[in-house]
């Protein structure tokens, strides 16, 4: 069951996002580019599905 849902533009901005059960912090989103680019810099193939620290 998903606990939060965000929906980001190409920079990584939210476009929208819901919070469900209030186990993750909203500040996880700004989190996300970051690896994202990581990511992308240490192979050219980046899996559609990540975790880090816990959150997926």
């Amino acid at each position: 069951m998903a606990s939060a849902l965000f929906f980001l533009d190409l920079k990584g901005k939210a476009l929208l996002a819901r919070n469900y059960r209030g186990d993750i912090p909203m500040s996880a989103v700004e989190k996300f580019p970051i690896l994202l680019s990581e990511a992308e810099e240490e192979s050219s193939a980046v899996p559609p599905c990540f975790s880090h620290e816990g959150i997926n």
